[in-house]
């Protein structure tokens, strides 16, 4: 009898809104609060503004002109960039900290605006009409706010907060204080001091608030509303953005941001250079004391020997063996540089103090690479331990690479240090041969030459120490940032609040708050609601739909509404429910009735008692039967006697003639009364007398319509149900439970009946219902009531209103 559980079905667009329109005012209080609360918000909420900066970096990746490219000289210090290497300088903590310390930001100061008990503050920046000034010797009370009321020209109220949040009540202790005044408390002391800023005529009776920050948390701060973004996938624009409450603070942090990246990118390279000329200067040094003695010596020989040149032959000797020494004495230099770097390989220092090998003249492309791989390296775990441990896997991948890189260049070093020993040594030995040939001169002459030479050696070495350190010099000179600032800060729009995209969020969430409440709780509402619910779930056929009355629901003790009100719709429905059971068990002449249901109150009774008198009215000769012996109703609704009835005559008291009773209501309309409540009336029922009185009064009667008990609760009404052309279930809108559908499946399948048919009781009708706008109102132990043409007003003018309204959407529905 189930539904097919896999069939499609189609939403049903018109119908939801229909279903829902009839809690309107949900959605308009619900969109009222809502905006209300976006207003709140929108006047209410700090405003938070957004500021930008681009900033052109020179990425090695991507090519591109860079300084000192022209001249090689210029070039002695320049360092390989990478693109993402610098975007994370410019979100280091060390780089914004050195922004911050450039700023004076480590107090902030804001005005007070007051409500409903609250304080709502706007931030002054750089406008304060006074400067707190700290007591250098004494830590600072961090992040605690400081109220400050302005009293007169001179002097001023103060107050601590005793919370770390901005309140109407501080609670804190007051102090009277004269600006310039040293205000000392137990651990910390400042004076407050007046600036160009104040006027007396608008600062007089205001009142501010200033909180001083500690400046090794604030950059942390900063770092959270910092973003640094690649500009696009083709350049090397690097965008910064940055939020804060005051636009002018915004603007000046990535400004002194960029300012300070130029400033160390810059400093970094003149370090490298800085180290070039001191060991230049310290070579210079030790070769200076050599060439002044070598030259006092050949002075002193001259005046003394009175000898001013020698002959050709010694000048011959003389010019190779100064050949032989200036490049020995370039090699020597050479070797010290080498030495130099092989105790920072051994010593493991950083090599982004190592200058250039070029600086020397030593032209290795091999041992350039490395050390400037070196550098960069170095330069990275630097930048990387600022935000990472050292247990990070991108920082013990860098030291791998470093491990790697510094054993290439220590075995370079020796490789070089050793083809070094070797032109050194064959140096020497030429110098030897030139010194023997010297040997055999005369030995004036052959000292002559000794002194000339040692002083020529100094002389030359000097000269070219002076050379490189000149090159260093303009190379130094010549450094500019690998860097530039494209666009400095500039205000970019509010971040917050949005008051457009608040209003937008608040009237959708006015609208889906109970639109998503009313299908929570459709979704969890058990209850069947439509006639949907019910041809979804049996295949049973609908004998009728009686509609419900919201205003005669009020009224009591009116069942019969078929006699009291013979035009209403609730009798135009069993008229309609009467047409149809002629299309029921349409073989047989006489038909049995049963009207049952799955539990109390959802009015199988009234249904009984109105059925069998529609039917009378139509000249049929009906008897109703009061089956339900455990709680009667129907000789009350009639005004007959309830003995004898059913029960007396299943126990043989009286005769079938005597239990039945004829009704002034209508000539054709007889009644078979409960009779008194038994003890077993289940026994009673399923008896062959009951079977007896059956056959004879179908023999008797045109219909014999049976209020039998709920057969969801007893069993009495199932015999009956089997002894019926047509068994009549009852469900109530609203108030019967789908389980009770799934019930009646089982019934009918157990008892292997195909005689049953539904009825739809107290159907409130809506544009998506079954065609009537009003309806009844009734009970199971309620009264009933009949349509009423036109209420009676009670005069409320707000009553006047909610009727008309709702008077509206039912005639609409």
């Amino acid at each position: 009898m189930n539904k097919d559980p896999f069939r499609e079905e189609t939403l049903d667009i018109r119908k939801l809104v229909f279903k829902y329109i009839r809690f309107w005012y949900w959605f308009v209080i619900s969109i009222i609060i809502a905006l209300a609360i976006a207003y709140f918000i929108n006047k209410f909420s700090e405003t938070v503004y957004r500021a930008r900066a681009t900033v052109l970096v020179r990425d090695d990746r991507k090519g591109g002109f860079r300084p000192g490219q022209i001249m090689g000289e210029l070039d002695l210090f320049y360092q390989r960039n990478n693109l993402f290497n610098e975007m994370a300088i410019l979100r280091s903590f060390s780089l914004v900290d050195s922004a911050l310390r450039n700023m004076d930001v480590g107090v902030s100061y804001y005005n007070i605006g007051r409500l409903v008990g609250e304080i709502r503050t706007v931030e002054v920046y750089k406008n304060t009409p006074f400067l707190v000034v700290w007591d250098e010797d004494q830590t600072p009370l961090f992040n605690r706010p400081f109220n400050v009321r302005i009293l007169s020209e001179d002097t001023y109220e103060l107050e601590l907060s005793n919370r770390k949040r901005f309140s109407f009540r501080n609670g804190g202790s007051k102090y009277i204080l004269q600006f310039g005044e040293l205000h000392q408390a137990d651990n910390y002391g400042f004076r407050i001091v007046k600036n160009e800023n104040f006027r007396p005529q608008s600062h007089v009776g205001r009142e501010f608030i200033f909180v001083v920050h500690d400046l090794n948390i604030l950059p942390g701060r900063y770092l959270s509303s910092l973003s640094v973004e690649p500009l696009n996938n083709e350049v090397s624009i690097v965008q910064l953005s940055f939020e804060a409450t005051h636009s002018g603070r915004a603007i000046d942090f990535l400004n002194t941001l960029t300012e300070v990246y130029l400033r160390q990118s810059l400093q970094e390279k003149n370090t490298i250079a800085e180290n070039t000329i001191r060991f230049i200067d310290q070579q210079i040094g030790i070769i200076s004391d050599s060439l002044i003695l070598a030259e006092s010596s050949l002075e002193e020989f001259r005046m003394r020997k009175g000898l001013m040149d020698v002959s050709m032959i010694s000048s011959q000797l003389f010019t190779e063996l100064q050949r032989l020494d200036n490049q020995l004495a370039v090699e020597n230099v050479k070797r010290q540089y080498y030495v130099y770097l092989l105790d920072y390989v051994d010593n493991e220092k950083d090599f982004r103090d190592v200058f250039s090998p070029s600086a020397l003249g030593i032209d290795d492309p091999l041992l350039n690479n490395l050390i400037s791989e070196l550098s960069s390296l170095h330069a990275e775990r630097s930048r990387l331990k600022v935000s990472a441990t050292i247990e990070n896997p991108n920082i013990l991948m860098v030291n791998r690479k470093i491990d790697q890189t510094t054993q290439a260049l220590s075995e370079n070093l020796r490789s070089i240090q050793n083809a070094s020993d070797i032109l050194i040594d064959d140096l020497n030995r030429r110098v030897q041969q030139v010194e023997n040939r010297i040997s055999q001169l005369p030995g004036t002459e052959r000292e002559l030459i000794g002194i000339q030479r040692r002083f020529n050696l100094s002389d030359a070495t000097y000269n070219y120490l002076l050379e490189k350190r000149a090159e260093a010099g303009i190379a130094m000179a010549s450094n500019v940032p690998d860097h530039k600032i494209i666009d400095r800060a500039r205000f970019a729009g509010i971040v917050s609040p949005k008051k457009r995209l608040n209003y937008t969020i608040a009237l959708v969430l006015g609208f889906v708050i109970p639109l998503g409440f009313l299908i929570v709780r459709d979704f969890f509402d058990t209850r069947i609601n439509e006639k949907k619910d019910v041809t979804d779930a049996v295949d049973f056929p609908i004998l009728g739909v009686i509609p419900h009355n919201r205003k005669a629901a009020r009224k009591e003790e009116v069942n019969l509404v078929v006699f009291d009100d013979n035009k209403s719709p609730v009798t135009e429905a069993f008229r309609a429910m009467r047409t149809n059971l002629q299309y029921f068990a349409s073989s047989k002449k006489n038909k049995i009735v049963s009207i049952t249901s799955t539990k109390p109150q959802e009015g199988k009774t009234f249904s009984a008692i109105n059925l069998a008198s529609v039917i009378a009215l139509s000249d049929k000769k009906t008897l109703l039967i009061g089956a339900d012996m455990r709680k009667p109703r129907i000789y009350e609704d009639f005004g007959i006697q309830k003995s004898p009835g059913l029960s007396n005559y299943l126990i043989g008291k009286n005769s079938l003639e005597e239990i039945i009773q004829k009704v002034n209501h209508n000539k054709n309309l007889y009644i078979i009364s409960s009779g008194p409540t038994p003890p077993n009336p289940s026994e009673l029922i399923e008896s062959e007398k009951m079977g007896t009185l059956l056959s004879e009064v179908k023999k008797q009667f045109d219909f014999v319509i049976i209020d039998t008990p709920p057969v969801g609760i007893v069993p009495d009404g199932i015999h009956i149900i089997k002894n019926s052309d047509i068994a009549v279930f009852i469900i109530r809108q609203r108030f019967s439970d789908k389980s009770s559908l799934d019930f009646l499946n089982e019934f009918a399948a157990k008892l292997e009946t195909k005689n049953i048919c539904i009825e739809i009781n107290d159907m409130k009708m809506t544009r998506s219902g079954y065609g009537y706008g009003y309806g009844y109102g009734y009970g199971y132990g309620y009264g009933y009531n009949y349509y009423e043409d036109k209420p009676q007003s009670n005069g409320n003018v707000f009553k006047k209103w909610y009727d008309l309204v709702n008077g509206t959407f039912n005639r609409k529905s």
